[in-house]
């Protein structure tokens, strides 16, 4: 074992003496309770390391930091098989109980009283119980939870160490178990805490790991330079242009082809994320996050540092330009911090400032956009004819296009990456993941990054270096001890054709109720950037991206799969949602980081859209909010143009009214300076109140309108009416004898007359709301 790998190993169990000491295993405080707790893993292991690693739990914090004492217990250890010397155990000891201090604030003395859980990082008046993380069990929403029993840390420590026992000593074997059985137990008990344990103890391993890189010494440490000094870098890269990347095509098998690209940009994210970590020595634990084509990590500030970080800048941007024609872009930069920058000082928000810099780097990048390109304007070098691929529109050497492998049509050319993704598109239902190497393997959907080719697993796993596993945090028995292991969570859901390929627009069309089209839904979560930015601590960051990638990756996939109803209570609905053997025609092009782009049939997405928002109610404690537009469109749409639509509706929801969380039902008219997306509350009780009067469910009408549909068209044209002059009253006589002259006036009770109140308020009227309402029913119900 090396100094560095005791280090990450060290910093990643410190405080593994936490739930033991809250299930009252042993005696003492956390430091003794951890100690006991790892050396009892290697009597029954026979993992000796064990009881190397008990010296990190034993020795963490100030009290228990005795050097005569640190060297009585290193020489009874029998050292010398480990390969390390005393002063390196010694060095690692000071560096890790560093990395603590800097990792959190929060400190723990002694044993708690009152036994606080994990509060939400979204509302910290609420909390979870500590369980397990599963994917496929109950929504982890937080409720009203007071305190925690011994009980309950007894089964976290029984499953952890049950776990611990089958895995191999190593930090990406650890990483998944410790995500798994420590996400919901909080790193302190004393107060209302939002930093789980496992982030705790992630980060502390990062920070140490990159202060060890940085050449801190004990001494640095004895002085305070590695709080003082700017020991560290914070390392961001932000993908630009991912939209029209992604949307930005044409052809046949679109469908299948979006979901290929989509994945591929996040395969190529790890790619260069994982080559971040290889050349500065670093392990996953250095990943504040990865989601969303965004990064950000934690590594050293050394001179050796910046030159690979740079170099790694000039490799990927011209691969990328070469690649994709300029239409993908990342910006990435880094900022010198100090450790006293990876938190808080009094009032100030060290942390916060730091990551405002970055970004300031990070917009001047963009501005600059592939700046990075030496030969950017330099005339190309004589490559004969050039011709546009049909499917990406790059331009390439007519020789080099070849008839795209998703269409009958032998005139349509493609690239040789639009026909590598078009493999990867009829191959990823049956994806369980991607070995990424740097040799070139023979297959079918190989596709490669700027660093590494991406291979599919299916069956049974290639070689390689690194595996991604999708939506699973438990590693595979049979998986290389030379592969690292890297959990991979992805919405994935994807309705398929009998045979196990993905459906096309038609067949989501034609699976709709009433009118056959297909429905696009896109939304994000309202000012997460600035929730993100504020936080002030790489721990705290750590967790909240975490969760927010939970339920658009893991969790979203349960959402569409019909799970977790008892979070959402009453919600729009224009038919019986589908259930086994029967899947919702659905099909995810994108979810990660805080957006989602879905597509499908169109009722069973206009749904989905409310289905999505409450459980996410649900999931942040009522805290949070987003927003998301809806379009329906025919299947011939060209994708590109859905995209556009959905987006720029997106963007009305997000800045009329200044509050946001509201929703683009359907295109609608207004007068200036009426909103026309809807809050999603008010659309619920819209729904709930004028539902049951005009639509009995599943495509058809109530009763008494059966044979009265024109009416409802009557009723939309006569607020047209409304919308062209909302000080008229015309309308509200028109509309009066209308529904006299069916002998419904009791239908619309609502509609007949003027509210005086929102007259004078220069509010619209009731009548103004109705058309979303009406003219998704009348879509339900077209024949």
């Amino acid at each position: 074992m090396n100094i560095e790998k005791l280090v990450a190993l060290g910093g990643l169990l410190h405080d593994i003496g936490k739930p033991v000491q809250r299930a009252n295993l042993y005696s003492g405080d956390h430091s003794k309770q951890g100690e006991e707790f790892l050396r009892q893993l290697a009597i029954e292991t026979g993992r000796e390391e064990y009881r190397l690693l008990a010296l990190f739990s034993a020795f963490h914090h100030k009290k228990h930091f005795n050097e005569a004492k640190i060297r009585e217990t290193i020489q009874k250890l029998n050292i010398e098989r480990f390969g390390l010397r005393t002063e390196d155990i010694i060095h690692a000891l000071w560096i890790v109980y560093e990395a603590d201090n800097l990792s959190s604030a929060e400190r723990e003395e002694g044993e708690p009283k009152n036994v606080k859980p994990l509060y939400s990082i979204f509302v910290k008046e609420k909390a979870y119980r500590p369980v397990i993380l599963d994917f496929k069990q109950k929504l982890p929403a937080p409720g009203d939870i007071d305190s925690l029993t011994k009980r309950d840390y007894e089964e976290v420590v029984r499953d952890l160490k049950r776990d611990l026992e089958k895995t191999d000593l190593r930090i990406d074997r650890l990483l998944p178990i410790l995500e798994k059985h420590l996400t919901f137990v909080s790193s302190v008990t004393s107060k209302e805490n939002v930093i789980s344990l496992y982030d705790h103890m992630r980060m502390t391993s990062a920070i140490a790991l990159a202060m060890l890189n940085a050449g801190c010494t004990i001494e640095d440490v004895k002085k305070g330079m590695c709080k003082r000094e700017k020991k560290f870098l914070l390392i961001e890269g932000d993908f630009s242009g991912i939209q029209d990347f992604i949307y930005k095509i044409s052809g046949k098998g679109t469908l299948k082809y979006l979901r290929a690209r989509s994945a591929y940009l996040e395969l190529i994210s790890w790619d260069i994320v994982l080559e971040i970590l290889r050349r500065l020595n670093l392990t996953r634990a250095n990943v504040i996050f990865n989601a969303g084509g965004h990064f950000l990590i934690l590594g050293p500030n050394t001179e050796e540092a910046r030159t690979e970080l740079n170099n790694i800048r000039k490799q990927v941007i011209e691969w990328l330009y070469r690649e994709f024609d300029g239409k993908l872009y990342l910006a990435l930069d880094w900022e010198a911090v100090g450790g006293e920058e990876l938190g808080r000082k009094g009032e100030l928000n060290l942390f916060a400032e730091a990551r405002k810099r970055l970004k300031k780097k990070l917009g001047l990048r963009k501005l600059r956009r592939f700046g990075e390109v030496e030969s950017l304007f330099k005339e190309p070098e004589a490559s004969g004819k050039l011709e546009e691929c049909a499917i990406c529109g790059k331009e390439v050497p007519e020789n080099l296009l070849e008839p795209f492998k998703l269409s009958d049509d032998p005139n349509v050319k493609a690239c040789k990456t639009c026909n590598e993704l078009a493999e990867l598109g009829k191959d990823l239902p049956k994806v369980k993941g991607f070995v990424l190497d740097r040799k070139a393997h023979q297959g079918e959907a190989v596709t490669r990054g700027p660093f590494r080719y991406f291979i599919p697993y299916k069956e049974e796993i290639p070689l390689g270096e690194v595996i991604l596993l999708k939506n699973t945090l438990d590693v595979p028995q049979n998986l290389p001890e030379t592969i690292e292991f890297v959990p991979y969570l992805v919405a994935d859901y994807a309705k398929k054709y009998e045979k196990g390929q993905i459906v096309d627009f038609d067949e989501l069309a034609g699976k709709a109720t009433g009118t056959k089209r297909v429905g696009v839904l896109k939304g994000d979560v309202d000012n997460l950037g600035l929730f993100f930015l504020n936080m002030d601590s790489p721990s705290k960051l750590a967790t909240a991206s975490r969760f927010m990638d939970y339920f658009f990756k893991a969790y979203l996939n349960e959402i569409i799969d019909g799970k977790f109803e008892y979070s959402m209570g009453d919600i729009p609905s224009l038919r019986d949602w589908p259930r086994d053997p029967e899947k919702p025609d659905i099909v995810v092009v994108y979810a990660g980081g805080d957006d989602f782009f879905i597509v499908g049939a169109w009722d069973q997405v206009f749904e989905l859209a409310f289905r999505i928002r409450e459980a996410f109610r649900a999931y942040t404690g009522n805290e949070m909010t987003l927003s998301a537009a809806l379009g329906y469109f025919h299947p011939k749409t060209p994708i590109y143009r859905m995209a556009d639509v959905v987006s720029e509706r997106l963007e009305s929801a997000k800045r009329e009214e200044n509050d946001k969380d509201r929703v683009f039902v359907i295109e609608r008219t207004a007068p200036e300076g009426f909103p026309i997306t809807y809050r999603w509350r008010q659309y619920e009780e819209l729904w709930k109140a004028y539902k049951p009067r005009v639509y009995e469910g599943n495509g058809k009408l109530v009763k008494k309108l059966e044979s009265k549909k024109g009416l409802l068209w009557r009723i939309l044209e006569i607020r047209e009416l409304y919308v062209r002059d909302p000080k008229s009253v015309k309308w509200a006589y028109l509309m009066a004898y209308l529904l006299g002259r069916h002998k419904l006036s009791g239908l619309f009770p609502e509609l007949v007359g003027i509210d005086a109140e929102a007259a004078l308020k220069g509010e619209p009227q009731p009548i103004y709301w109705i058309d979303g309402i009406l003219k998704v029913v009348l879509m339900a119900v077209r024949g």
